[in-house]
């Protein structure tokens, strides 16, 4: 967990089909990475041309998803590679907050999160968030 002095950095999940422009507000105060769909694709493509050079650890990334699947199956396919964008690895501080929109914490995301030592602290508006142990 970051010292006291320091924020904790956030990076939304968002796996709402139907988010769309609703992302600007969440873009504006952390990374996003956002399910592929045509109402998120073209806010996020809006979000772009309004901050091109929004590549200081921030912006919207679009994730592909299977339309079979469920959101919470969304969430946990990318987890890895939002941790292999925004981990230990990749920033320092690393992310120690993820927030999810779009899907509840099912055992197996709450499972799959343990094991990247975040764990499910509170619901949010439209989710939940989790933090790094």
């Amino acid at each position: 967990m970051p010292s006291m002095a320091q924020a904790p950095q956030k990076v939304g999940i968002i796996v709402d089909p139907e988010f769309g422009e609703r992302l600007h507000a969440l873009a504006a105060r952390m990374p996003l990475w956002v399910a592929d769909t045509p109402a998120n694709r073209a806010a996020a493509e809006a979000n772009r041309r309004t901050h091109p050079a929004a590549f200081d650890g921030m912006g919207v990334t679009t994730i592909r998803i299977d339309p079979e699947e469920e959101p919470a199956e969304w969430a946990a396919e990318v987890l890895s590679l939002v941790l292999e964008h925004h981990g230990e690895y990749a920033q320092d501080p690393p992310v120690s907050v993820l927030e999810f929109i779009g899907t509840e914490p099912t055992p197996a995301l709450r499972e799959l999160l343990a094991e990247y030592g975040f764990s499910v602290v509170q619901p949010i508006a439209a989710g939940f968030r989790a933090c790094a142990a």
